[in-house]
């Protein structure tokens, strides 16, 4: 594969004892995660081992978690960190470069998030389209008006009609997003000690979780973004 159809984002930690670099190459046209097959699987990324309730893969298809396969090989380095430790932590891609000292388990959620839409586990593949435009720290304000963004563009795209159901699809999504997210804790916990990729995946959930109360809430949170009144009560 040529470097023009390579896509490159580079996270750094600076951290007391040195910077950690982690290297996340996509497939340009897919933004696919490619995987380091150098790397030795790890026996927690196994697909039997912790599997989603809802996964539709088999290990006859898939001998391992695509999410939990791409995250070994670099989580581990950070298990004998904290969450609450901080750090400078930049991240660069083709365009722009962000640099935020920071909790390292903000960072972490950031980068698990990116990996988690573009690592082939097909429950998180309906968030890769916003992992090519990355933005990492974002404040959950800004996550929840891309996401709804997104989504509503899909379908838009795809001709279908904008009603309640396409609402409560993105609500679907995310539920099933949640329950990748609880059972990936499971895996993280029953391999590493410290904390900081556990409350890094407590973060992300957070998120998750909120999107279907923002719609039971009539969009509230949104339709203040634009001037618009807040929906009445039935």
């Amino acid at each position: 594969m040529s470097p023009a159809d390579t896509a490159v984002i580079t996270y750094r930690f600076h951290l007391a004892r040195g910077a950690e670099e982690i290297v996340l190459r996509f497939d340009a046209p897919t933004f696919q995660l490619q995987r380091n097959i150098t790397d030795q699987p790890k026996d927690w990324a196994r697909l039997e081992f912790h599997q989603c309730p809802h996964c539709p893969l088999t290990p006859e298809q898939s001998p391992l978690c695509p999410f939990a396969d791409t995250l070994s090989g670099f989580i581990e380095r950070f298990d004998e960190f904290w969450s609450y430790e901080t750090a400078v932590i930049e991240i660069v891609t083709a365009t722009r470069t962000i640099v935020g000292h920071k909790p390292l388990q903000h960072g972490m959620a950031s980068l698990i998030g990116l990996i988690g839409a573009t690592s082939g586990c097909p429950h998180l593949a309906f968030f890769r389209p916003m992992a090519r435009f990355h933005l990492p720290f974002a404040r959950d304000d800004e996550t929840l008006y891309r996401v709804f963004s997104m989504h509503l563009l899909e379908a838009y795209l795809k001709g279908e009609p904008l009603t309640n159901a396409t609402l409560q699809a993105l609500a679907d999504r995310n539920q099933a997003a949640t329950a990748v997210n609880r059972a990936v804790v499971k895996r993280i916990r029953s391999a590493f000690h410290k904390d900081v990729v556990l409350n890094a995946l407590i973060v992300l959930d957070s998120f998750a979780q909120s999107v279907p109360f923002v719609i039971e809430d009539h969009l509230d949170e949104l339709r203040q973004m634009f001037g618009l009144p807040v929906a009445k009560e039935d």
